[in-house]
């Protein structure tokens, strides 16, 4: 499976071909501090005001902030908004 993904990362480079066709990679959209969009995401772990963990195929996406809430919630994409401080990416082994 890993080969797989390796492969089509390769051709979608090799055809100039946006990165977002790769089914098996996550997006984050940051607009400002108070708004976050999460594309191909494997559902939410935690959910807090504070804390938001979202499981993805490279590893867990932790959100910090105050006052977060979810906006938008679907199989492959949330919205999220409130005052967010950082993101960072806990990776899989």
């Amino acid at each position: 499976m890993k080969r797989k993904r390796q492969v089509l990362r390769h051709i979608l480079k090799a055809a100039e071909l946006p990165q977002e066709l790769d089914a098996h990679r996550f997006f984050v959209r940051w607009y400002g501090s108070d708004e976050c969009l999460v594309e191909q995401h494997l559902g939410i772990l935690c959910f807090e005001s504070t804390r938001i963990r979202i499981d993805t195929e490279q590893g867990v996406l932790c959100i910090l902030g105050d006052s977060m809430e979810l906006e938008a919630l679907t199989g492959s994409c949330v919205k999220i908004n409130g005052q967010i401080r950082t993101l960072s990416i806990e990776a899989k082994s």
